[in-house]
């Protein structure tokens, strides 16, 4: 977190709403110029776990969620998509609304890839989690 700074101001609410303090994690990595997706992948995974930071893991997850949508494995990017809510409302120092309200796009993409893979299942237990988050946002 850069000195000075508040909690606030650094914590991921959407890739548009966030910052730019630093260039985009897919640009950081030149994702775009790997050959293979799975490269791609590969090379973020690695990346993530060297992160300590949670803002950085959520760019992170965002990323390599994207890369499995794009190859169509959306199975695999809905967990992504995934890990980066639970990423974001794991998050310590920040108020349980804002978590709800910055966690509830990350499981809407999460939602859409379940449906484009026809993962009832997924689709449920995602679609119920969004629910309680909308509540949590209409009560702030």
């Amino acid at each position: 977190m850069i000195m000075g700074s508040t909690d606030f101001e650094h914590f991921p609410l959407s890739r548009s709403s966030r910052p730019s303090v630093v260039p985009g994690f897919s640009d950081f990595f030149r994702v775009d110029k790997m050959r293979s997706g799975n490269a791609a992948i590969y090379q973020l995974k690695e990346q993530f776990e060297k992160f300590s930071g949670s803002p950085q893991k959520v760019d992170a997850c965002d990323t390599i969620a994207l890369c499995f949508f794009q190859l169509e494995q959306y199975e695999d990017a809905a967990g992504w998509y995934e890990a980066a809510g639970r990423l974001i409302l794991a998050e310590p120092t920040v108020t349980p609304a804002l978590k709800a309200m910055s966690a509830l796009g990350e499981y809407e993409k999460a939602l859409e890839c379940y449906t484009r893979q026809e993962d009832d299942e997924g689709f449920t237990e995602c679609s119920s989690l969004i629910r309680e988050l909308r509540r949590a946002c209409a009560s702030a």
